[in-house]
């Protein structure tokens, strides 16, 4: 069991409206879009024990239905379009559905990569703001699947659609998966610094979600930020969990909504269906 000491440390800072137009004005615009070139065409692996690119499902059509298992809140991702990204064709990983069992705030895929970092002020500081990330854009090669956008959904601004480029691109998986492999997700020195690293911890867990039984491995992701310029002060964040199995990808996932808080509401996803193209 991979466990490291976790430094808590209350700083809320409230974002002020107006930074958060600032940065939607200086959004990048609206990518071209290009004929698709489809995924590179992996061969089967000829060595076990290890995850391959090839075992994490990403072919367009594919879709993951979610549950909170203590709100049934559920929503659907699902890989569907294409997009150019500085001159590279990405798939979209949208959120294509989502269900509320009463009223909440819950976003859906903000946590997916990097507990919820997404928003940034000229590149420098990221803001605390809480909306939802209706879709990411990604590629996979046989080494790593990278993350190098979204779009966001910014109301009540007259175009609510925001999207951003990653600055730099996320390595949200690094093939194959091994226990013992860990790998920087992203990080950013410029301003206040920010590192978010993901662990392989185990293989072969048994897990039990509405989809089925699983055997998984067991993936970690810790954030080390800064709350000022004094390089000796880091906060570490509670770490997410991933537990991910080949052929079907990310069947279940715990985080911590909120980076460092007197009281954490952590929430755990578990894969409801899931529906991969023949």
């Amino acid at each position: 069991m991979y466990i490291r000491c976790l430094l808590l440390k209350t700083k809320n800072r409230t974002p002020k409206i107006i930074i958060f137009l600032l940065l939607f004005l200086v959004s990048c615009g609206e990518e071209g879009l290009i004929d698709p070139h489809g995924e590179t065409n992996l061969p089967s692996p000829y060595t076990t024990g290890t995850f391959n690119a090839i075992d994490f499902p990403t072919d367009t059509g594919s879709a993951w239905t979610y549950i909170n298992v203590d709100t049934k809140m559920e929503f659907t991702l699902r890989v569907r379009g294409t997009r150019d990204i500085s001159g590279t064709t990405h798939r979209q990983m949208a959120l294509s559905e989502i269900t509320f069992v009463e009223e909440s705030e819950e976003f859906a895929i903000d946590h997916l990569a990097a507990n919820a970092y997404y928003f940034r002020f000229f590149e420098t500081d990221f803001l605390e703001v809480n909306v939802p990330i209706l879709a990411t854009y990604f590629t996979k090669t046989p080494h790593a699947l990278i993350e190098s956008a979204y779009d966001a959904f910014v109301s009540p601004l007259p175009n609510p659609i925001f999207h951003q480029k990653h600055f730099p691109p996320r390595r949200l998986w690094d093939f194959p998966l091994e226990v013992g492999k860990e790998w920087v997700v992203f990080e950013k020195t410029a301003g206040i610094p920010v590192t978010a690293t993901r662990f392989v911890a185990e293989k072969d867990v048994q897990i039990t979600v509405p989809a089925g039984t699983y055997s998984a491995y067991l993936v970690y992701e810790e954030v080390v930020y800064g709350v000022s310029d004094d390089p000796s002060i880091r906060i570490i964040s509670p770490p997410a969990v991933y537990w991910v199995a080949p052929s079907v990808g990310v069947v279940q996932y715990r985080f911590s909504r909120y980076r460092a808080t007197d009281t954490l509401q952590t929430q755990t996803f578990a894969l409801k269906s899931v529906h991969l193209p023949e």
